[in-house]
């Protein structure tokens, strides 16, 4: 392979493991693998998290819950984003567990329920600060109370969401933690159980005290990420991704000469530039263009030129021994050294989460056990079979 992504599934279940030792959720850890498990995969990360403890997985469509049961993914799975009447049908054929933040959405859910003879589970969210996807609070407790009306319903959870747990000073999550807990104990007082209990994203189980409740949903946290430079690095996470290419060739361009597209490198000095099988379409960010590193033969080497959909070009003046096939370690460890994924979201100069789930579809996932492949797969899922295969076979 010239380009891939390598997926280390014990560290998966060892960020599930330290998650859950940090924040002790009653529950467990729910896997967020919305977006690909931010690209490195939903399918084998939601089962490696499983394995490792958590109590199931969310996504935030309905297509995303598709793909994880065609992959043999039997656990449950919460829908975190909004439904179009024409999902109902496939919540109940897929038994997920969908969000509800307004009245409409949970007639409609019972109404299909009654009509497929089922009840289907739902958890309601309260916005409590993020202004965003969530009932305001006199709306959600109103929903929550026609609940108790509603047959063919189950309240399965209540839960809202940290809108700046990652921020220089978290008051703000401190406050919304207070919220949620005062509005679930008026629903209480009232004896409505509410089920499932949470608030915290990854920055939130690893930052703010007591707010595991019952379950904490970590979606960055399990590639080994702490969200920002402000989360507490508690938890020992490691590091669960990484990016790898090979040298495909060599220059060695002139003084005065130019390197890549619109000439941004200009030659000054004699060169060896080796030419690198891995570009923005597989992940390495243009705007890495005379600013990123990559790792050759354990050594740093600058990225020179303008990274191109495919290629990108790295200086290795200063390391004579590196031959075509070498590796190049664009994201992860190479020997003592590592470009961490903070260190690559700076110099792209975006967020991780944004960086992982840029990460390029036609770029093979390699998936490590115990220090070996144990699956490759790509998530244009052309090799969905083998997906489900090692999915089954791991439960």
């Amino acid at each position: 392979m010239l380009c891939w992504i390598e997926v280390d599934l014990d560290a998966i279940a060892s960020n599930v493991r330290a998650l859950q030792s940090s924040a002790e959720p009653h529950h467990g850890v729910t896997a967020v693998v919305k977006a690909q498990a931010y690209g490195m995969g939903a399918a084998a990360v939601a089962q490696a998290a499983v394995d490792a403890g958590a109590r199931g997985a969310a996504v935030a469509r309905v297509s995303e819950a598709r793909r994880l049961r065609e992959a043999g993914f039997a656990h449950p799975i919460l829908l975190l984003g909004g439904l179009d009447p024409g999902d109902y049908a496939d919540v109940l054929a897929l038994n997920l567990t969908p969000t509800v933040t307004d009245w409409a959405t949970a007639e409609g859910v019972a109404v299909a329920a009654r009509a497929a003879g089922q009840r289907a589970r739902v958890q309601i969210k309260v916005d409590t600060g993020m202004t965003r996807y969530g009932a305001p609070p006199e709306e959600a407790m109103a929903i929550v109370r026609g609940l108790q009306r509603l047959e063919t319903l189950e309240l399965q959870g209540f839960y809202t969401h940290f809108a700046a747990a990652d921020d220089p000073d978290p008051f703000f999550a401190h406050q919304q933690l207070a919220r949620f807990r005062a509005i679930c104990e008026q629903l209480e007082a009232e004896h409505i159980n509410l089920g499932l209990k949470h608030a915290a994203n990854s920055a939130g189980a690893l930052r703010i005290p007591h707010a595991g409740l019952d379950t904490v949903r970590a979606g960055i946290a399990l590639a080994g990420a702490y969200a920002t430079g402000w989360v507490p690095r508690v938890g020992w996470l490691r590091s669960a991704v990484a990016l790898k290419s090979r040298v495909v060739r060599f220059h060695t361009p002139g003084v005065g000469t130019s390197i890549g597209y619109g000439r941004t490198y200009k030659v000054f000095r004699p060169m060896r530039v080796a030419l690198v099988a891995c570009g923005y379409a597989d992940g390495l960010p243009r705007a890495c263009s005379n600013r990123g590193r990559v790792l050759i033969r354990g050594q740093r080497a600058p990225l020179v030129g303008t990274v191109s959909m495919d290629m990108a070009m790295a200086d290795v003046s200063h390391l004579p021994q590196v031959e075509i096939g070498d590796e190049v370690v664009v994201l992860g460890r190479q020997e003592d050294d590592e470009i961490t994924l903070d260190e690559f979201a700076e110099s792209a100069g975006i967020i991780p989460h944004e960086l992982l789930v840029r990460l390029g579809s036609r770029a093979p996932r390699v998936y490590v056990r115990g220090g070996a492949p144990v699956m490759q797969a790509t998530l244009a899922c052309d090799d969905l079979a083998a997906v489900k295969t090692t999915c089954v076979s791991s439960t």
